[in-house]
Formats: C-alpha cells, sequence, structure tokens
C-alpha cells in the first residue's frame, strides 16, 4: 500500500485499493479506495482515479 499527501491541504493518505464504479450513470469509471494514514480509527473515502492522481502525491516513507 502506498501513502499520498494531498497537495492542498497536506494531509497523509494510504491507498487501500482501486475499484471500478459500475453506477448506471458512472458505468466503468476507475476509483481509488483510501483512508487516512496515522489515525486510529481512520475515515475511508473514495474519488475518481483521474482526480485522486491530480489531487495527491505519493510520499516515500522509506
Amino acid at each position: 500500500m502506498e501513502v499520498y499527501q494531498h497537495i492542498k491541504t497536506g494531509n497523509f493518505y494510504l491507498k487501500l485499493d482501486e475499484a471500478k464504479n459500475c453506477t448506471n450513470a458512472n458505468d466503468g469509471q476507475q476509483m481509488v479506495f483510501y483512508c487516512e494514514y496515522g489515525k486510529e480509527n481512520p475515515m475511508k473515502f473514495v474519488r475518481d482515479k483521474k482526480e485522486f492522481l491530480e489531487k495527491f502525491k505519493v510520499i516515500d516513507l522509506s
């Protein structure tokens, strides 16, 4: 799993997986499933993959 930083807010998120949106209006849309990083009970989110890659940058924690 990869850690990303939101470019505007600076907050960190863990990319959990990718999925395909099967809602009729958005069938086939690639989505990213991610959560807050470093929180005890992290909020979980989904976002269009293209938008995710525009608004987040991968962070190297090594």
